[in-house]
């Protein structure tokens, strides 16, 4: 009797807990779109199951929160639905990390190695990877107008300034082209907690202060209307 009690107790608790808890649906980038499970009464805690989907409703993200924190493993995948990364946030470990190739995004680093002998270099880590890192910061509609203004293509940089302990410390935008050369200071207080998640670069094993720049080219000769937001980041 006291065993059939204690199990009658447990699903209750359960049933109570599933009925304080909601789907909820929020969007977090022009064109990202994250759904998550929150408290009933208070949507900004999230409590559960959460994934993040594009605009063409392909899953990018996929994990659970705990306490309003991300928990336990979480995986993330390209446009082409293949699992690009995984990672551990209980543990705070990369457990896999493959190099999206469907990306519209190109990497590079920057590290001082002053006073090494051929240093073992290891790159710094967007954790979600690099497409999702763009996409989480992009908005067409931000273009400066300098940039909608050509007729040829330009190289869009997003340089991160990342500590040794994988803070973000410092965000610009560089645009580049033949006509076109600028560069903005970017605020980062108010970006995406997703977008602050770096994983530092390392020389010999020990964490450092490095760069990370996500590179995108702007096809402005394929723009459908010329000084418009329909600029597109690929070839078509």
């Amino acid at each position: 009797m006291k065993k059939l009690i204690f199990i009658l107790a447990i699903l209750m608790t359960q049933f109570v807990n599933a009925q304080s808890i909601v789907w909820r649906k929020m969007r977090i980038a022009p064109t990202l779109v994250e759904n998550y499970e929150s408290d009933k009464v208070n949507k900004k805690v999230k409590l559960g199951e959460c994934f993040i989907v594009n605009s063409a409703n392909r899953e990018l993200a996929r994990g659970k929160y705990k306490n309003g924190l991300k928990d336990s493993i979480w995986n993330y995948f390209s446009q082409n639905n293949d699992l690009i990364q995984v990672y551990d946030f209980t543990n705070k470990k990369l457990i896999y990390n493959i190099t999206d190739v469907s990306s519209i995004v190109k990497q590079a680093s920057v590290m001082d190695t002053n006073g090494y002998i051929k240093p073992k270099v290891i790159a710094p880590v967007k954790i979600g990877g690099l497409d999702y890192g763009f996409y989480l910061l992009y908005n067409q509609r931000k273009l400066p107008e300098g940039a909608k203004d050509q007729r040829e293509d330009i190289l869009m940089e997003y340089v991160f300034d990342i500590s040794a302990t994988g803070k973000l410390e410092d965000f610009n935008i560089k645009y580049t082209s033949t006509f076109y050369n600028a560069e903005f200071n970017q605020p980062i207080r108010d970006l995406h907690g997703d977008a602050y998640e770096f994983i530092p670069a390392s020389i010999n094993g020990n964490p450092v202060k490095s760069k990370l720049v996500y590179q995108i080219m702007l096809y402005i000769s394929q723009a459908k209307d010329r000084g418009t937001y329909n600029i597109p980041t690929q070839k078509y």
